[in-house]
């Protein structure tokens, strides 16, 4: 996939997503998601509950913002310096469209009856902990390379996956808050790999923290292949 079609791709499902939170707060869809968080009512049992209140820790927007930090710094310091930029983007954006969509949007939380533990604000659409889950999933399969990568993603997905059932679980999200903090994390982590992707920034990436002899001496060996073809 080309750079261009990834932030393509990216802005059409953030698109997508505007749009969903549209759709979410017309009664039709309202009355389903209710109906599916009742679903769930009668599966609540005491282990059930810590999982789900723990997973709730795990992905809240605190959690997101230390990533944002750390990550980065951690990659910059190994010299992943591509690395570094595309998790802070990846996280902090994520977080900060999630943010936009919730204020824009303004849609309400589940029926009171329903909630196990109080929500942490008024907005439901997207679900911020969603977001951060699914954030969090696709850094580590971006930045985690070789034999390793198949087993972060599957883990990635889970949690993130359980994270997400965890929010309908405890009764403060819809399904579709969920389903838009995902599409919300996806679509920016494409749009900010397509633009790391350009080659001109790339190459620019790749130049920070180069020596000048090296560049120029790769300056060098690039012209005498180039006269030699």
């Amino acid at each position: 996939m080309t750079e261009r079609m990834k932030i393509l791709g990216g802005l059409l499902l953030l698109l997508l997503t505007a749009l969903l939170g549209v759709a979410a707060k017309t009664a039709t869809l309202t009355r389903i998601d209710i109906r599916l968080d009742e679903h769930l009512t009668p599966m609540r049992d005491a282990v059930l509950t810590l999982g789900a209140k723990g997973a709730t820790v795990a992905a809240q927007a605190a959690v997101g913002a230390v990533i944002a930090v750390v990550v980065p710094i951690g990659l910059w310091l190994l010299r992943r310096r591509r690395d570094a930029l595309i998790a802070v983007s990846v996280m902090a954006g994520s977080l900060a469209v999630a943010f936009v969509a919730k204020i824009s949007v303004a849609e309400h939380r589940p029926p009171q009856r329903l909630w196990v533990i109080p929500p942490d604000n008024k907005e439901s659409f997207p679900s911020g902990h969603a977001t951060v889950a699914a954030a969090v999933a696709l850094l580590l399969f971006l930045l985690v390379r070789g034999r390793l990568r198949v087993l972060v993603a599957i883990l990635g997905v889970l949690f993130a996956l359980g994270v997400g059932l965890a929010r309908v679980y405890l009764g403060v999200h819809y399904p579709v808050d969920v389903v838009g903090g995902y599409l919300v994390a996806t679509g920016v982590s494409l749009v900010v790999v397509g633009f790391f992707d350009i080659p001109s920034i790339r190459r620019g990436l790749e130049d920070v923290g180069t020596p000048v002899s090296g560049r120029h001496h790769a300056g060098r060996a690039s012209r005498v292949t180039a006269e030699r073809r």
